[in-house]
């Protein structure tokens, strides 16, 4: 397996898959010793450290404008702090590589029946290897230093940094991965997991109070789905993150609301209509439009 500085040193550029000008991160697309390769290149927040010495660091000036008490300019800071965090997938698969490419969002309106139909077939159809990476973690093989607590019991969890964490403490971003084996999504959670999600509740708490002084009114604890990987995982961030990673509508499901629907309604995620929101090159919105049109034909 190559490692992050031989990937990027060998790295052809392809094209581009996406630019968030708003988030200041590109993704591209390219190869790596015949290989798909997606690298994700991101400006970062300024350090607080050296925000009193910005001006110090002024290394090249340009375009720059006087209007009376107002001037601004185009210009090149050479910083001590590292400013530019980058990430990389290899190798890459077709559905990588959808994922991170611009695409139009669309809204499926997923019944039990849509469910059954389409969405639970897709996750069964998965590989399992497509999440070894996470069994890596919760087995204690990768990512070691960067966790903050481990219940290695088959009802604990672990909680880490989420990798789109930039370490800043008002953007702060954790995930919390249980150990179960058997919850692949928000679909499977039942009245029996309720001390379980309780637990993760009352841990996170403690820690981010403990490590980055926050209050439980100070963050959000949410599910996404659809998730990114099926293997049960919660987010956790600083309510000072603006407009975190699918914590919209269509994405997320707060954890005090999934807590009050399985102690009221015991099999609300098995019968609920979930509506989300994928991108219309997913494979699984295309499974979904054959659904429809095989619906529409019967």
């Amino acid at each position: 397996m190559a490692t992050t500085c031989e990937i990027l040193a060998e790295f052809q550029y392809e094209r581009t898959l996406s630019h968030d000008t708003q988030r200041k991160q590109v993704y591209v697309l390219g190869r790596v010793r015949g290989q798909a390769c997606i690298v994700s290149v991101e400006k970062l927040v300024f350090d607080d450290k050296v925000v009193p010495i910005l001006t110090q660091h002024v290394a090249e000036v340009g375009d720059a404008t006087q209007n009376n008490i107002y001037g601004w300019c185009l210009a090149r800071l050479d910083l001590p702090a590292r400013d530019t965090r980058i990430k990389t997938i290899y190798p890459a698969t077709e559905l990588h590589i959808r994922k991170y490419e611009t695409q139009a969002r669309l809204l499926v309106v997923e019944t039990r029946d849509v469910y059954d139909a389409v969405t639970r077939p897709y996750i069964e159809s998965l590989p399992a290897s497509r999440i070894d990476w996470v069994y890596n973690i919760l087995q204690g093989k990768a990512e070691q230093e960067h966790v903050l607590y481990h219940d290695t019991s088959a009802n604990g969890f672990v909680i880490l940094p989420d990798m789109k964490w930039d370490g800043h403490p008002s953007s702060m971003y954790l995930v919390a991965i249980v150990m179960q084996q058997d919850l692949p999504s928000l679909r499977n959670l039942t009245p029996q997991h309720i001390p379980l999600l309780k637990k993760i509740q009352s841990t996170v708490h403690d820690l981010v109070k403990d490590k980055y002084d926050l209050d439980p009114q100070q963050i959000q604890l949410f599910f996404h789905y659809q998730p990114s990987y099926y293997h049960l995982h919660m987010h956790i961030t600083a309510l000072s993150l603006q407009d975190p990673p699918g914590a919209s509508v269509g994405h997320a499901h707060l954890l005090d609301t999934v807590l009050y629907h399985l102690e009221n309604i015991p099999d609300y995620y098995q019968n609920a209509t979930l509506p989300f929101v994928v991108g219309d090159q997913h494979p699984l919105y295309h499974r979904y439009q054959t659904f429809l049109k095989d619906k529409k034909n019967a």
